[in-house]
């Protein structure tokens, strides 16, 4: 038996003092009950009734409809790095990377909302491997996301590569044109 991976690694560069400061909130793991939003180790959730929270999780994943709060995974990994390259001064930045099972929709969610906050004229990509712990038929793909601050765009290889193999049967069917 094999173990499969999605691994990626990407930076958002050249952040300023309040882009870290939003992204650090962003990336808070957060429980919410009602419309009251709390941070994990905040003491007033032991004043509230025994209930389930609503949702659990970092908070720019709470507006996404598709995202399961009842499971709590954030899918990648995060560090806020200071660069410095050739004795400039250091540049901040945050790394989002997974190595064994990310999930780039999550971090293309979170740039998305970084983007439309502060940069809606910019853009920023990302892409990703799927691999496979042994080389087995099949296992392994990739892909990218174009993210901006109104669309994300997705190219999978494996829905090319399908794509591909249609258009190459409809002309195998297609009677050959008369010149």
């Amino acid at each position: 038996m094999a173990d499969n991976y999605l691994e990626f690694s990407e930076k958002l560069d050249n952040l300023t003092a309040e882009e870290v400061a939003w992204l650090k909130e962003q990336l808070q793991p957060i429980l919410v009950f009602g419309e009251r939003e709390f941070c994990e180790d905040d003491p007033a959730i032991a004043t509230l009734p025994a209930s389930d929270p609503d949702y659990t999780g970092p908070r720019f994943l709470r507006d996404n409809l598709e995202f399961d709060s009842s499971f709590d995974v954030l899918d990648f990994e995060f560090a806020f790095l200071n660069d410095q390259d050739n004795g400039t001064p250091p540049a901040r930045s945050l790394w989002l990377y997974a190595d064994t099972h990310g999930n780039p929709e999550h971090v293309a969610w979170l740039v998305q909302k970084f983007l439309k906050r502060f940069r809606a004229d910019q853009c920023w990509s990302l892409t990703y491997a799927g691999t496979c712990s042994k080389p087995c038929v099949g296992e392994f793909s990739g892909g990218g996301v174009f993210v901006t601050a109104n669309a994300i765009e997705w190219q999978n290889a494996d829905d090319f590569v399908e794509q591909q193999r249609a258009a190459f049967e409809a002309r195998k069917k297609s009677p050959p044109a008369i010149a």
